[in-house]
């Protein structure tokens, strides 16, 4: 996220004690001291390691090691919006399963990591190979789309939790925090004279301490609480091919001496969850298998 592209949050919201000043970014909320892995980390998915054949690539993984990993747009596959979403069918007008999801449009690029950040690897993925410019409603039937819906759903992961810094084992703590924290924030705001950015923290804590709340109707009972611990696991390939754009791109020289293969479907496996509603963040980690000449 960046200063560029998003801009700073208004004056009034600014607060001169926030522990990270990056989160002075507008849409995105600075998390209690306690929640060390969101702060140190950011936002976005970045390369972790790199193996070939199971053993490190240690040259590869110097010059890849934290190197954004991102979806890009393609307005053929999702019309108006402007970079892609989560999509899914509603039961209503199709024989589609509403609780699954697949991102779409599906174009996978890595970036060198750095200010002067540019892509390296990019490859499109269609959702029905035969017709790549269609929309999710217009592909039938429903099985062309099940490769890229979740092969495991709302499962708890403990191993999720321990991704993001959370003890899954004191896991009532961890909103309990929050509000101690928020209501701390709400006393320093108003010292400050601040009193919109004491009300957005007021606002924050009331809907953290609602939505954790095992009492009410059974659709909001404990909400945030009980995502934290969700995650879906998808298991698909990539497999555009240069008769559909964009095609793939490699940067050779980059991964030289090594030998991208293009032609050949890349392996992908990727876990999304661990959601946080009132940072308005998810967790997302995985491995890309992508074969050399």
């Amino acid at each position: 996220m960046s200063k560029k592209a998003y801009g700073l949050k208004d004056p009034d919201f600014i607060d001169p004690l926030a522990s990270y000043p990056r989160f002075n970014i507008k849409n995105i909320r600075e998390a209690s001291p306690d929640r060390a892995h969101y702060n140190s980390r950011g936002i976005g998915i970045n390369v972790s390691k790199v193996e070939i054949d199971g053993v490190q690539a240690a040259d590869l993984e110097a010059k890849l090691i934290n190197a954004p990993c991102r979806w890009i747009n393609r307005p053929q596959s999702n019309g108006p919006f402007r970079g892609p979403i989560f999509e899914g069918r509603n039961q209503i007008t199709s024989d589609g399963d509403p609780d699954r999801f697949s991102v779409n449009p599906f174009v996978f690029t890595i970036s060198t990591p750095g200010e002067a950040s540019k892509t390296v690897l990019s490859r499109f993925d269609p959702m029905d190979f035969e017709h790549p410019d269609y929309k999710l409603f217009e592909i039938f039937p429903n099985e062309i789309v099940d490769r890229r819906l979740p092969t495991q759903r709302f499962a708890l992961s403990n191993e999720g939790l321990q991704q993001i810094g959370v003890d899954p084992d004191n896991l009532d703590s961890y909103f309990t925090n929050r509000m101690n924290w928020l209501q701390g924030k709400i006393v320093e705001a108003e010292a400050m004279g601040k009193p919109a950015l004491a009300e957005a923290y007021r606002s924050r804590l009331y809907a953290v301490n609602f939505f954790t709340q095992a009492t009410g109707p059974t659709v909001l009972a404990n909400r945030l609480l009980s995502r934290i611990p969700l995650r879906q696991l998808y298991r698909h390939t990539i497999r555009g091919n240069a008769s559909m754009p964009p095609v793939p791109m490699v940067d050779a020289g980059f991964f030289a001496p090594y030998q991208i293969d293009t032609e050949k479907d890349w392996e992908i496996l990727y876990y999304m969850g661990q959601y946080d509603g009132d940072l308005m963040t998810g967790y997302c980690s995985g491995t890309l298998d992508i074969p050399l000449k």
